[in-house]
């Protein structure tokens, strides 16, 4: 899918605008957006992949570091950021603490390397909403977020 920008909040999906508050849009179908943070293109394209396909959610957005995750946020408000904890220039908790400030109620879910049970709990009390295993089956990660996301 190819996003281009347009001015102010439109945002162009293929041919199609969409006009996105909170991960609501304008146009039919577009009710739950999910933010993909992570600086490794394929793993952006596999979660991309499984939020679209069998998610529930109607729009994904990649964003390859922290800078354009702000970005992102402040334009189109999504419903869910799923972010990787080991980013260059701006980790996944520094990212976390920028995209809590800008909307505090945003549900966020971290990806790590490993099962760190000292990780989770920085996480946790950072405001992090879950944190999964890049390891563990992405199945829990997906289901997680439609509960959150109160996708039935």
């Amino acid at each position: 899918m190819a996003i281009g920008w347009g001015t102010g909040n439109k945002i162009w999906e293929g041919s199609r605008l969409v006009n996105s508050h909170r991960g609501i849009s304008t146009t039919e179908g577009y009710k739950y957006m999910v933010l993909i943070v992570n600086h490794d293109r394929s793993f952006r394209k596999l979660l991309y992949t499984l939020f679209k396909n069998g998610g529930g959610f109607h729009s994904c957005v990649e964003a390859r570091n922290g800078v354009e995750a702000i970005a992102k946020t402040k334009q189109l408000l999504p419903c869910l950021a799923i972010l990787d904890s080991s980013m260059p220039e701006m980790n996944g908790f520094e990212l976390a603490r920028e995209l809590k400030a800008i909307s505090p109620e945003l549900p966020i879910f971290m990806m790590t390397d490993e099962n760190d049970l000292e990780v989770e709990k920085e996480a946790l009390s950072g405001g992090i909403t879950a944190v999964f295993s890049k390891l563990d089956d992405l199945s829990s990660l997906v289901a997680n977020a439609r509960a959150v996301c109160g996708i039935e």
